[in-house]
């Protein structure tokens, strides 16, 4: 008689529990690493934003104005919370708010969307509602951005805004929370 080949009870809630214990181990690496990646795209869609704003206000010879927007249209004014959204649009009057009259001559050059949920976008205090470039480029204020999960600051990205141009925040003390002018960002609210 052929005895049967097959696992045993015992053998399949051994490799099951293996399999859990490495689970488990393996889990969390992953949702790091896709918070990584998530803030590096982030930072990157908003260096590119600012590299758009100052390249098409050299270009066309005209002050470019970044401001956040919840609808695509006009500039939203209250809080710091970038992570809405933004525009890009010709800033005529240099205000930094988009006129959105039917005759107005500020076009919205760009728009892009509110980032993904637990993720924020904050400026410093020089940057509460917008960020105009001139037509020679440079940026109307100096300041930093910083790009958060879940408000921590370890791990989080910070763009620090320069005369000629944007560039991101180092971290030259290897504790994994980016600096700006004065050393470590402060805080995810307001950068």
């Amino acid at each position: 008689m052929r005895s049967a080949r097959g696992v045993t009870l015992i053998e399949l809630l051994v490799t099951v529990a293996i399999a859990v214990i490495l689970m488990t181990a393996v889990v969390p690496s992953f949702r790091d690493t896709f918070i990584r990646n998530r803030l590096t795209n982030i930072t990157n869609t908003f260096m590119g934003a600012l590299t758009y704003a100052r390249t098409e206000a050299i270009r066309r010879g005209q002050s470019i104005t970044l401001c956040k927007s919840s609808d695509g249209n006009a500039c939203t004014s209250s809080g710091k919370n970038w992570e809405i959204g933004w525009i890009a649009f010709i800033d005529s009057d240099r205000n930094g708010t988009r006129d959105t009259a039917s005759s107005s001559t500020e076009t919205v050059l760009r728009i892009w969307p509110s980032l993904p949920t637990g993720y924020t976008l904050r400026p410093n205090a020089n940057f509460d509602n917008f960020l105009r470039y001139n037509p020679r480029g440079e940026a109307n204020n100096l300041g930093t951005f910083a790009i958060c999960h879940q408000n921590q600051l370890v791990g989080a990205k910070a763009i620090v805004i320069d005369r000629p141009r944007p560039r991101l925040g180092h971290d030259s003390d290897n504790n994994r929370i980016p600096e700006d002018y004065s050393g470590d960002i402060a805080s995810c609210f307001t950068s």
